[in-house]
């Protein structure tokens, strides 16, 4: 079968259709209003943080904004045939045990056709110690030295505003803690050298940030994308305007019934649009491929994720929620008034802090003969 068969075929047009289709539901409209805001600030953040649950549809809300980015700077990009507003890339995942340095700056590079990027080595350096046997296998750490600095120069150069790193939690795939503050500073030092602002979209992992490193906290804006929550009453009904809305796009190919049912979709989806539409697009397919008679609760049933899946994303996305909760003036205030005191032996961030003056716990010794 070839591409025109493709584009002819009714079930995969039917499936590009409803798939194509992005409904802009009031949490996502939100999170994208605070996205712009904090882009568009004369005071940038030098490090913007998205994060949300999987599934709740952050994939999208960043080619929103690269669309409307592009059309922002439609008439410089014209005008400044070298001006690049707007580069992004994924943060892949390690097939070791660190995350790699080298093969993010090389996607980075190559993604913006930047030339003899296999070329980019800091040869100087190892010529220096043996100047009569040039070195055929340069170190490893000076080829990610040399991209970092490749990257950095094409960032300056093409004048970038936003730089987004989506899956950015992969960053934090590390083995140590010290390796995890180096990403952390890694990060901010691009942000500084090339005065853009990054983009880190990636789930609620992204916020081990607010432990880990307090001049990158200081540096950055977190701005959460929620699921629905039906504890509150106000996301019950938005959730259920949501459905109706894919309810009616899937009535145009096939007699759907999903309002009726609405808590059992809202259950299935853990509150996450992204996740109840990719779960629908599955429903419509399978529907029209077997000729079924009608989407409701019991078909769905067939294509909807496992329990045991939704029970980690539903964990997931309470860990991050109370991650973001604040705590009280109380709490700072004591703080400040009282400082905190930790062990000779502990690194600052590491375990339980003490008050000043309160005595460790040890065991004092019992007994014994006395003198």
């Amino acid at each position: 079968m070839n591409m025109n068969d493709l584009q002819q075929d009714p079930i995969t047009s039917a499936i590009a259709g409803f798939s194509g289709h992005i409904f802009a539901h009031p949490h996502a409209a939100a999170t994208f209003r605070d996205l712009m805001d904090a882009i568009s600030a004369d005071s940038l953040p030098q490090i913007v943080i998205i994060t949300g649950p999987t599934g709740v549809g952050k994939t999208t809300l960043i080619q929103a904004l690269v669309d409307k980015m592009v059309e922002r700077y439609l008439p410089r990009i014209a005008a400044e045939t070298d001006f690049v507003p707007i580069v992004s890339v994924d943060a892949i995942p390690p097939c070791a045990t660190n995350f790699s340095w080298k093969d993010f700056y090389i996607r980075l590079l190559t993604g913006q056709n930047e030339p003899l990027v296999n070329r980019k080595l800091l040869i100087s350096r190892q010529l220096t110690l043996f100047p009569e046997h040039p070195a055929a296998n340069p170190l490893e750490q000076s080829v990610t030295d040399a991209l970092r600095r490749s990257a950095e120069e094409y960032l300056k150069r093409r004048r970038t505003k936003l730089l987004i790193i989506d899956e950015a939690h992969h960053l934090l795939l590390v083995t140590n803690r010290q390796r995890l503050e180096n990403q952390f500073e890694s990060l901010k030092i691009l942000a500084m050298k090339t005065g853009t602002t990054i983009v880190l979209v990636g789930t609620y992992r992204l916020l081990d940030i607010l432990d880990q490193s307090g001049q990158l906290s200081r540096r950055s804006q977190i701005i959460n994308f929620p699921r629905y929550d039906t504890r509150k009453k106000s996301d019950q009904g938005e959730f259920r305007k949501a459905l109706a809305f894919f309810e009616l796009l899937l009535s145009k190919h096939i007699p759907t019934s999903l309002n009726q049912e609405a808590a059992y979709f809202y259950m299935k989806s853990a509150g996450c649009i992204g996740i109840l539409k990719d779960w629908l697009t599955r429903c419509l397919e399978h529907a029209l491929r077997e000729e079924a008679q009608r989407i409701d609760a019991a078909f769905a049933e067939r294509y909807a994720l496992k329990n045991r899946a939704l029970v980690t994303i539903v964990e997931e996305a309470c860990w991050g929620e109370q991650k973001l909760s604040d705590v009280d003036d109380l709490k700072l205030r004591d703080l400040l008034e009282n400082g905190v005191l930790l062990s000779s032996k502990e690194p600052f961030g590491q375990g339980t802090p003490r008050r000043i003056g309160k005595r460790k716990p040890v065991r004092d010794p019992v007994g014994g003969i006395r003198p």
